[in-house]
């Protein structure tokens, strides 16, 4: 194996490897765990209140203030439960106790009479005597619980009599019932019956009976409702508004023994350390996981270049750590004093730099996410978790600074985003201050919008300073780094201008060539017209070799062997690789000087070397450059572009005809070549590229009026 086939087979080990971690998913889902991660870690205090290390009987040795405005559950219930102790108990009059006691009445009275029917006329007072110690008798039996008394003068009455005694009797039952009687107010209930017979017109006998019959048989007609005393004091409770415990009370003093009360409330806080809720863990967990999966599933489905990319998804995960990062830092500064101090942070950070150095519909989409976060790092811990009056500035700012640098073709162009960014954020404020804040402090106002309009510059500032070292660590270029690249007092162009003129315009052309063909097919006119410009750059190692450059010098090829002339043309490509990586050109560039020749075959020298060996023994694959073929649009173009600028600078009298058939001639060729089987133009776009250099070209090589001799 000789040294150009080792030095193939390294650089083919070497950009398998780099194929390897950049399209590697072990790494990609590694990238989204670390940052799930990551992320997980600066939002966990922002649910996760400062807890303490305390116990009943011990003493604090700070004060302790609420984190929260939230609902005093401890103070709540204790009010509300004296509300419900305070309702009495409800009763209900069973009318079927009225009525069976009616019945009982009625039937006492029955075999009362029946009893005291038996009585005859007999004058005999032993007789008598006996008669009424049997009615005695029987009328104990059927209610034993009256007294001696009753039933002495029970015995004695007339049959007659009984009537009236019946009737009152029923008639004082009845009422009594039937407007209620409770167990407990028997004892009351039976004294009015002594008051209700003192207006009765019964004799003092008659009346004795009235009022022992009726205290016997009156029981209680009310019973406990249970359920509608549940439902009174249900209601009573709710009637208790929530007691709150305001952000920033004391709830215990430097000083203070913990009570049970104090315990209970840090307990119901989460305050406490050894009562941390794992509930909020779980969310915030689950919360993040769903956030992962939407970035996944949106460069899936319309981002799949960016998402297939572990260097490209790594650039953005650590864009969207950054701006958590500085959210964070800000979020660290709120207090009482500076409640509103979340609208400096420079939320639009993200989405501009995503709008630079990757796409703008990405930028778009993380605004969303970032705004959702933004909520969270500067909720005040209200009832929800979620503030959104920090998440909607952050998305209407960031949206709008990602519009603003749409084609932004300067680092000025930067500061002027900053600047829309923070005058929109203006409307946000209002509205929150107008709809939300209702009648607030004036100056609460006016530092709010200072807030706000400081942090759209914040963000303009940081993504200047981050952009250069994100587009350096990787390997990234933004439309702004390549207009700095293009700018000709960049020491690589000044060399390429002094040491091969040349090159240098014929550069210039190839890259007027390349920006205005890549453009016609929807590719990036920018990175083609810069990476035309750097192409040749490995000409300036032996400039008197390219005949551009021999000016007023004899070709020195002509003392040379095809083999070794050869050798020098090859080789510029791979020498200006390494000059580029010297002057630390980014990638794509670096990509286009090493395969804007792809394998071409090295024609002149090739059937030069033919000529002088009749043929024999010269391989075509030592005259073609070593590769590889272009591997995207952009550098395919530049190679056509370059090739064709070359050919048609060689026609004596360039007709559009001539031009014309001369360009489509070179792309027919590279196309039968295969230079175009890595990248994936289409036979429409090549058509489309060959017209747009034809155009190009027949500007250059226009016709021109002869001027007169003077």
């Amino acid at each position: 194996m000789n040294g150009r086939e080792k030095q193939v087979n390294l650089k083919s080990k070497k950009l398998l490897l780099q194929a390897g971690w950049r399209n590697s998913r072990r790494l990609r889902f590694l990238l989204y765990s670390v940052f799930a991660m990551i992320t997980f870690g600066l939002l966990v205090n922002h649910i996760l209140p400062e807890q303490y290390d305390l116990e009943k009987g011990s003493v604090s040795k700070e004060t302790i203030t609420s984190p929260v405005t939230k609902v005093n559950q401890l103070e709540t219930q204790l009010e509300r439960d004296l509300a419900a102790e305070s309702v009495e108990k409800q009763y209900r009059i069973d009318q079927e106790v009225t009525r069976a006691q009616v019945d009982r009445m009625q039937a006492f009275f029955t075999e009362m009479k029946t009893i005291l029917a038996d009585k005859n006329a007999d004058q005999d007072k032993d007789k008598n005597d006996k008669k009424e110690e049997e009615k005695e008798k029987a009328l104990k039996e059927i209610d034993p619980a009256m007294s001696e008394a009753f039933y002495q003068r029970v015995a004695k009455l007339e049959p007659s009599r009984i009537s009236d005694i019946q009737v009152i009797s029923l008639e004082i039952l009845e009422r009594m019932l039937k407007q209620g009687v409770r167990e407990s107010e028997l004892d009351s209930s039976r004294a009015q019956i002594d008051e209700m017979l003192v207006t009765s017109s019964l004799e003092s006998d008659a009346r004795s009976i009235v009022r022992e019959i009726t205290r016997n048989f009156l029981i209680a007609s009310e019973v406990y409702d249970q359920e509608r005393t549940e439902a009174l004091r249900d209601a009573a409770r709710n009637s208790v508004d929530p007691i709150m415990i305001r952000k920033g009370e004391v709830l215990v003093s430097a000083g203070d023994v913990i009570t049970d009360y104090q315990y209970g409330l840090l307990k119901d806080l989460g305050l406490l350390r050894e009562f941390s809720n794992p509930k909020l863990f779980i969310g915030l967990a689950l919360l993040l996981a769903v956030l992962v999966l939407l970035i996944y599933l949106y460069l899936v489905r319309f981002q799949k270049e960016i998402g297939q990319d572990n260097s490209k998804l790594m650039m953005l995960l650590t864009i969207l750590l950054l701006t958590f990062i500085s959210m964070k830092v800000v979020a660290l500064g709120q207090s009482l004093e500076y409640s509103t101090i979340g609208y400096i942070a420079p939320v639009a950070l993200g989405t501009m730099l995503i709008t630079l150095l990757l796409d703008i519909r990405l930028a778009l989409w993380c605004g969303m996410l970032i705004s959702l976060l933004a909520s969270i790092f500067f909720n005040e811990g209200n009832f929800v978790l979620f503030d959104y009056r920090y998440g909607l500035v952050a998305l209407l700012s960031s949206t709008a600074a990602a519009f603003a640098l749409t084609g932004a073709r300067n680092r000025t162009s930067v500061i002027k985003g900053g600047l829309v960014a923070s005058l929109v954020s203006v409307i946000p404020i209002l509205i929150n201050y107008l709809f939300i804040s209702g009648e607030g402090d004036g100056l609460l106002l006016l530092q709010s919008l200072g807030f706000g309009i400081v942090g759209g510059l914040f963000a303009a500032i940081l993504t200047i300073g981050l952009l250069p070292i994100l587009e350096t660590a990787f390997d990234i270029l933004s439309p702004l780094k390549l207009l700095e690249l293009a700018s000709p007092n960049h020491p690589l162009l000044r060399k390429l201008l002094v040491q091969t003129p040349g090159t240098y315009h014929h550069s210039l052309i190839v890259g007027n060539l390349a920006e205005a063909a890549a453009e016609a097919i929807g590719a990036d006119g920018l990175l083609a017209r810069v990476g035309a410009y750097y192409h040749d750059v490995g000409k300036t190692k032996r400039p008197q070799f390219f005949i551009e450059n021999q000016m007023h010098i004899e070709n020195p090829h002509d003392k040379l062997s095809p083999n070794l002339s050869k050798s020098i043309i090859i080789a510029h490509p791979r020498d200006g690789v390494e000059m580029l990586l010297q002057y630390r050109i980014p990638k794509p560039i670096r990509d286009i000087a090493a395969q804007h020749h792809g394998t071409t075959l090295v024609k002149y020298f090739y059937f030069k070397a033919k000529k002088q060996t009749d043929g024999a023994q010269v391989l075509e694959a030592d005259y073609r450059y070593p590769g590889p073929k272009a591997q995207f649009k952009e550098a395919a173009i530049v190679g056509v572009a370059d090739c064709v600028e070359a050919a048609v600078r060689s026609l004596a009298r360039p007709t559009p005809s001539k031009i014309e058939g001369m360009v489509r001639s070179i792309i027919q060729d590279r196309l039968q070549d295969g230079q175009f089987d890595e990248c994936d133009l289409t036979l429409k776009e090549l058509d489309l590229i060959a017209r747009s250099i034809c155009e190009t070209l027949n500007g250059v090589f226009h016709s021109r009026i002869e001027y007169p001799a003077s």
